[in-house]
């Protein structure tokens, strides 16, 4: 235990130290009896060659992020940075690793996108009180398949599969991970398992600094079919027996499915909510990476706003609006470069007790046409108007359906012009994130089911009442977000997670019946009716809310 914190106050401290030690550890032939100092490694200039031109103002609330960095990828400048430089757990970013192994083995010819990968899952399932019986599931999946669960889903279990498919066992993977990871110059990186779950020793848990996951995530932009994977906002998974969707824990994946393509999201109660993110607008590439953050909505709020600040900045608009050409972008940055202009981002004004709803909502510029009423004055003419509001006398007239220039005092005349307006974006986020990325599907089915149906309670309340904050008509989405003030606050005990709710009183209700399609979940469902999933479960005694069959009629409870 004294030597694991020993190596890790070095690590942090001297990097170069920490790497002399790897090299102890791995014995890497190429460098064993040469004198070449390790500054003058291929690693040491790839992991220094980035050059940093920071730019005040990009990040409003710097508070809310543990680590982090904003890489402009075509001007190889990192223009944000907070400790950039130590060690972090990153609980499933580990996986960003895990498909950069399994591309790069499938590049190489070790292994196929098609191979077939037969796995025996065993399942608890209640029958009384306290009573249980076990049952083992065959299920069968491509590689492909896998690395989707994995990148999309964060799903844990398959991480372990690819790992032995690819290397043979898990301990060679794990090892074969961290000397990759060297290779590429990480020298603050560590890995234990390929899932990013905590470690029973807090010190041995996955850890890198923020540089460690820019290199990480350059290098999977090398792989585009890593990449498409990636950006798929629901992956559709066949398991042999049938066909299973899954979503995107990467909410601005959904919401700007052309412009950001990745590429991971990771959640540990000691990591917090993480993500290593990538777009591309105007032809123009980012990247960022955020740590320890403590909600979602905070997480995918900060890097939205970082992301369009920094586009706004260098006039290439914000993520979601029209296309651009990025001709205009490119003639400011050459002035930037020739020290002619400055980049100056320009930060929406946020509230200091800003609570993670307000990060739930990201803004974009949208173009709409005002229109406006002149009162002909006496010497007034068409030409002296159009010149006042700066428009054309052919729109004039064409907007008045005049057809002679002649106008008379006290005549009303209709002037429309175009104004920029931002408006707020709904950010998507997987109100399943954090139990996917936190929990092994090993471990008890019950307690996660219950910390499932908890967190969705919480989420869908904070949902309803965002909504109703920026717009009075919008209605709420479950009988539970009205009573509010009846609910008692989440209690938190040992990872777990209980929320008692008062029953609300009776009203009157209908149902309707809907015929489950491929892709359909319970939650997707409750959104479109406007319903509430722990309702829609207790009137068709559904237990387990991943069981969902196409083809299956349910109820759903309606307000009458």
């Amino acid at each position: 235990m004294k030597l694991i914190h020993i190596i890790k106050a070095i690590q942090k401290t001297l990097p170069t130290v920490g790497v002399l030690m790897a090299l102890l550890l791995y014995g890497n032939s190429a460098f064993a009896g040469n004198t070449t100092s390790w500054t003058d490694t291929l690693a040491y200039r790839q992991y220094y060659s980035f050059k940093p031109e920071l730019i005040p103002g990009i990040v409003s609330n710097e508070s809310e992020i543990r680590a982090g960095l904003l890489y402009d990828v075509d001007r190889d400048r990192i223009v944000w940075e907070k400790d950039m430089d130590y060690s972090y757990p990153i609980a499933s970013l580990t996986k960003m690793m895990v498909g950069l192994l399994a591309v790069e083995d499938i590049e190489a010819g070790k292994v196929c996108w098609d191979d077939k990968i037969t796995v025996t899952r065993t399942f608890r399932k209640k029958i009384r009180r306290r009573r249980y019986t076990t049952y083992t599931v065959e299920e069968k999946y491509t590689l492909e398949d896998l690395l989707k669960m994995a990148m999309v889903a964060s799903h844990n279990e398959s991480t372990v599969w690819i790992a032995k498919h690819c290397e043979g066992s898990l301990e060679a993977f794990i090892e074969r991970m961290n000397k990759r990871a060297f290779e590429l110059g990480m020298i603050k990186t560590q890995y234990s398992n390929p899932s990013g779950l905590p470690a029973i020793i807090d010190e041995l848990d996955n850890s890198a600094s923020p540089r460690d996951l820019l290199v990480l995530g350059l290098e999977i932009m090398k792989h585009p079919k890593l990449v498409d994977i990636t950006s798929i906002p629901y992956a559709t998974v066949s398991n042999g027996k049938g066909n299973q969707t899954y979503r995107n824990h990467n909410g601005l994946v959904i919401n700007y499915n052309q412009e950001v393509d990745g590429i991971k999201t990771g959640y540990t109660r000691a990591a917090g909510f993480c993500l290593v993110s990538t777009c591309t607008r105007g032809g123009h590439r980012l990247m960022s990476v955020v740590l320890g953050c403590r909600s979602p909505w905070v997480r995918n709020g900060i890097v939205a706003s970082m992301i369009n600040t920094y586009f706004d900045a260098i006039k290439l608009g914000r993520l979601g609006e029209a296309a651009v050409d990025g001709f205009e972008s490119r003639a400011f940055l050459d002035s930037v470069e020739r020290g002619l202009a400055m980049i100056s981002p320009f930060i929406e004004p946020k509230a200091k007790d800003s609570s993670d709803e307000s990060y739930a909502y990201t803004y974009k510029t949208v173009t709409q046409k005002v229109r406006k009423t002149h009162t002909v004055r006496r010497g007034d003419s068409l030409g002296k108007i159009a010149d006042r509001y700066n428009i054309a006398i052919v729109d004039l007239k064409k907007w008045n359906r005049l057809r002679k220039n002649t106008i008379t005092p006290g005549q009303k005349l209709a002037i429309y012009s175009t104004v920029k307006k931002r408006i707020p974006v709904k950010l998507v986020v997987d109100p399943e994130e954090s139990v996917a990325d936190n929990f092994s599907p090993s471990e008890n089915a019950e307690e996660q089911e219950t910390i499932i149906k908890s967190e969705r309670i919480v989420n869908e309340k904070k949902e309803s009442v965002v909504a109703e904050k920026l717009d009075p008509r919008v209605q709420s989405i479950s009988d539970d977000t009205l009573s509010s003030e009846r609910e008692e606050p989440v209690m938190l005990k040992q990872n777990k997670v209980f929320t008692k709710v008062k029953p609300a009183p009776n009203k009157k209700s209908s149902f309707i019946y809907h015929v489950v399609q491929p892709g359909d979940t319970l939650w997707n469902i409750a959104q479109r009716y406007q319903a509430n999933v722990d309702q829609i479960k207790k009137v068709n005694r559904i237990s387990n809310s991943r069981s969902l069959k196409s083809g299956t009629r349910i109820k759903i409870p309606v307000k009458g």
